[in-house]
């Protein structure tokens, strides 16, 4: 820029001049703590942060490395002030806290302010001041959670998560038909508690639950909900006796990390399919069933995909699936689900649907059944011990996801086709394609059983 005119450069700021929406856009890429501290920059961008749709606040960032936690409410005040000074409605907030009497009153303060007044529909509270200690300490200082009773009610309130409390009664959560999505995430109480808590909130669509029971009661864990689509349960078992589940709408539901006897575990989901020995599995193992929904737009396909990326939970365990390979969306969805798994799987039970839609969308997706498997399913790396397929009629398409099984090497041991009630003429066709695959088997893969039963 030599020979330019001082003047031409001097005092441009290209940036304050955008619109709001796209300096909210640059502000959603920066920390809560940075989105303030844009308000000294100059007068335009004073109140700007202030309408920011996500806030997250986390006393360990902001509180002195060297002022006593326990005697000080700076940091409190400063997290009040940020909640009150914002304007307009929340979309989120995350409070990550610190659980001291001094700031315990300050928690009922904030979150009343977050659901009457921003009326935030996603909400996460994290005891900071257990990440710190051993999970289940009664004796540290004021870890209950204590909240007023009906303070999680606030209509506008859809999506609560707890993280690292205990709760010593139900009342935080006594009655809240505003939630659709529940997470209990390192939290310890009664069983009794937690029944109350999950029977006080019958909209749920989304429920996890990642606990421990803190005394032995005798009593089972009940979920009982008829809108609950997806429940993924990891918990200390040690005082659990049971669980009982009647959730007529599930899609998914996720064990993993836990350890019942056959007696000791109930489950009323008729839309999972899948065969009832998958919930009686050894220590630790998890096991997922599935039943994939051909519908565009739903939250709990994204539940499930990112439960696989805690990689080091998911290192071995079994998949039930139902799915409809002849539907673009719910074909999309198995793959991804499987891309998503990071170890070798124990068992895949596979239920294909029936294929009674026959849209145009499915017309289309089957012109191009030819290039579904051009490339390994889902990906080169994945492998499964055992390939279980109930319902498997032998068609095109069936067929074709079964030979990819086996010449890409994904099944390790054993493939099981089960028989079904089909007429004798299609039982026949079953045989043939079961010998079919029977024939890809190479010269290093003759060990691979291959059945029908």
């Amino acid at each position: 820029m030599e020979g330019s005119s001082t003047d031409q450069v001097k005092d441009v700021d290209c940036i304050s001049k955008l619109p709001d929406d796209v300096l909210l856009v640059i502000l959603s890429r920066l920390s809560t703590e940075e989105a303030v501290r844009t308000s000294l920059v100059s007068k335009r961008w004073e109140h700007v942060w202030k309408h920011i749709s996500h806030l997250v606040l986390n006393m360990s960032r902001i509180i002195n490395s060297k002022e006593p936690i326990d005697g000080s409410n700076r940091v409190a005040t400063l997290l009040t002030k940020i909640i009150n000074n914002h304007r307009g409605h929340l979309e989120s907030c995350v409070i990550n806290h610190y659980t001291y009497q001094s700031v315990n009153g300050m928690v009922n303060t904030w979150v009343q302010a977050l659901t009457c007044s921003k009326h935030t529909r996603v909400l996460t509270l994290t005891n900071h001041y257990a990440q710190h200690h051993a999970y289940l300490d009664r004796t540290g200082p004021n870890k209950y959670l204590e909240i007023s009773t009906n303070l999680f009610s606030h209509p506008s309130l859809k999506s609560l998560s707890l993280i690292l409390y205990i709760l010593e009664t139900s009342h935080p959560l006594s009655y809240c038909p505003n939630l659709t999505t529940l997470k209990l995430l390192c939290v310890a109480s009664e069983v009794g508690v937690f029944n109350s808590v999950l029977a006080s909130c019958p909209s749920l669509e989304v429920l996890v639950l990642d606990i421990a029971c803190v005394k032995k009661t005798g009593a089972p864990l009940k979920i009982e909900n008829n809108k609950l689509k997806v429940l993924l349960v990891t918990s200390s078992c040690k005082h659990i006796d049971g669980i009982r589940v009647s959730a007529p709408s599930l899609d998914i539901l996720a064990f993993v990390d836990i350890y019942f006897k056959k007696d000791d575990i109930f489950i009323v989901a008729p839309r999972l399919q899948c065969s009832r020995s998958f919930w009686i599995r050894p220590a630790l193992t998890p096991h997922i069933g599935y039943n994939i929904s051909k519908e565009k737009k739903i939250i709990w396909h994204e539940e499930l995909v990112s439960l696989f990326g805690i990689k080091s939970r998911i290192t071995a365990g079994s998949l039930s699936v139902s799915v409809d390979l002849n539907n673009p969306t719910e074909f999309e969805r198995l793959q991804e689900v499987l891309h998503a798994w990071t170890h070798k799987m124990t068992e895949l039970e596979i239920i294909f649907k029936d294929n009674n839609d026959p849209s145009e969308e499915n017309d289309s997706w089957n012109n191009k059944k030819k290039d579904k498997y051009k490339d390994p399913f889902p990906n080169a790396e994945f492998c499964v011990n055992t390939v279980c397929m109930l319902n498997f009629s032998g068609s095109e398409e069936e067929f074709a996801f079964a030979s990819c099984l086996i010449r890409q090497g994904t099944v390790i041991k054993n493939m099981m086709i089960k028989k079904t009630s089909f007429p004798a003429k299609k039982v026949l066709e079953i045989k043939t394609a079961v010998a079919k695959l029977r024939a890809l088997r190479t010269i290093h893969q003759r060990k691979i059983t291959i059945i029908y039963f």
